[in-house]
């Protein structure tokens, strides 16, 4: 017969190890983003979830046992156990590495940027913004990371705007400083804030470049600023050329709420920054992103505003809670119990999913608030399936018929006896 039940000791113990699991995983990524493969680096993201929600699971179950019935906790709570590393990491671990792959693959016409459009605000507030001239230090810096293979100019606005600075490749470190220094030898503030000429101008001269290369802007301002954000930006999107916009002012909330629609609309980012001396990581920060894509984090590049890739990240993230579910039921050995908790889990993730999607997509939200909400959607849903979709429980009389991997292991020990017992004869 089947039951409905819910253990609420293994609700309150998995939503922890999805607390922990999140902060456990913030820590992976914070030690390995730019070591290993993402596709990897995902894997082990979810492979440690999976590792947090199932040792809580298999506590709360040998604890109380309501979902698996006192018969598991006395016979087979062991074997569960040997079998919380096979399933409960390596399963989630290779779907999060094979849909991560699979999620960066470029479609056909979707490039990585190969040169870089700076536009830059010089007006008088940016002296009580920015009094120490931080701007200059960080310009100079971005101009230092640029690789052989990228080109770079830069606009500087006010109330007018000026290309200082054409399309130029760096051979070396050199060609770099004196760019740099350039630079620093005209950069004056003084006037207004005119951020929709400043873009359209660098969308003009974008336009009379007819080398093919993809492109992308990034803006920096302090103001406020007064512009018609869909007519501006619309040769940007025609172009799919991505705007990332960095705030100098976290104060100026109207100057913040236009460069997030900006950067929002045109598949960017915006990066809020209140303290100058952060301003030169914002830069190599959006250098090491450009057109990143990453199942638990930012979207950017011009597939950041791509339908395409919204469906994948909700049905990827769905695939995975769906893994995670049926590993958890294969730990307790109990294909009816895996069952359950595999369209817990597929709820789970289309649900998770779209919090991620979203929550990515509004400057304001932190990654790891946006990721850790994920986690426990996760582990709170799937833990909580098995009082939705009705499972058989191990039953005396049925003994081990239940079990998906034990019954297999005991059909061939009964086989070897019976192999005995006729040698003897």
């Amino acid at each position: 017969m089947k039951v409905r039940k819910f253990n609420f000791l293994l609700l309150v113990l998995t939503l922890l190890g999805g607390v922990v699991g999140a902060i456990t995983g913030e820590m992976l990524m914070a030690r390995f983003m730019t070591d290993i493969p993402t596709s990897i680096l995902v894997g082990l993201y979810f492979g440690q979830l999976g590792l947090w929600i199932g040792g809580m699971a298999f506590i709360a179950e040998k604890w109380k046992p309501v979902l698996t019935g006192k018969r598991w906790a006395d016979q087979y709570a062991l074997f569960s156990l040997k079998l919380l590393l096979p399933v409960m990491f390596i399963l989630p671990f290779a779907a999060g590495t094979i849909l991560q792959y699979v999620y960066e693959l470029d479609a056909s016409t979707i490039k990585r940027p190969q040169d870089i459009v700076l536009v830059l605000d010089v007006s008088g507030s940016m002296l009580e913004t920015d009094p120490d001239e931080k701007t200059v230090t960080a310009v100079k810096e971005f101009l230092m990371n640029m690789n052989k293979s990228q080109r770079s100019s830069l606009f500087l606005f006010n109330d007018e705007t000026s290309l200082i600075q054409p399309f130029t490749s760096f051979a070396n470190d050199k060609e770099r400083e004196n760019a740099g220094k350039a630079f620093e030898e005209v950069i004056k503030f003084s006037g207004g804030t005119d951020i929709a000429r400043s873009l359209a101008e660098s969308m003009k001269y974008i336009d009379s470049d007819n080398s093919g290369r993809r492109t992308m802007v990034v803006l920096l301002s302090d103001g406020i600023s007064e512009v018609n954000v869909g007519e501006t930006l619309q040769p940007f999107q025609n172009r799919e050329i991505v705007i990332n916009t960095v705030g100098l002012s976290r104060e100026k909330y109207e100057g913040a709420k236009l460069l997030s629609k900006i950067s929002v609309q045109t598949g960017g980012q915006y990066y809020s920054v209140n303290d100058t001396d952060k301003l030169a990581d914002t830069f190599q920060e959006i250098q090491k992103n450009a057109g990143e894509r990453l199942l638990i984090g930012e979207r950017t590049g011009s597939a950041g505003y791509m339908l395409l890739y919204k469906i994948m990240r909700i049905a990827f993230i769905a695939l995975i809670g769906a893994v995670l579910g049926m590993a958890l039921g294969l730990m307790f050995d109990n294909r009816f119990l895996a069952q359950s908790f595999t369209w817990g889990g597929l709820a789970a993730g289309l649900i998770a999913g779209f919090v991620m999607e979203w929550g990515f997509r509004n400057y304001y939200l932190h990654g790891f608030l946006i990721r850790v909400s994920a986690d426990i959607l996760l582990a709170v849903i799937i833990s909580i399936f098995s009082a939705i979709v009705p499972y058989r429980m191990y039953m005396a009389r049925e003994g081990k018929k239940n079990g998906i991997l034990s019954s297999r292991m005991n059909a061939h020990n009964d086989l070897n006896q019976k192999k005995s017992s006729n040698s003897f004869h």
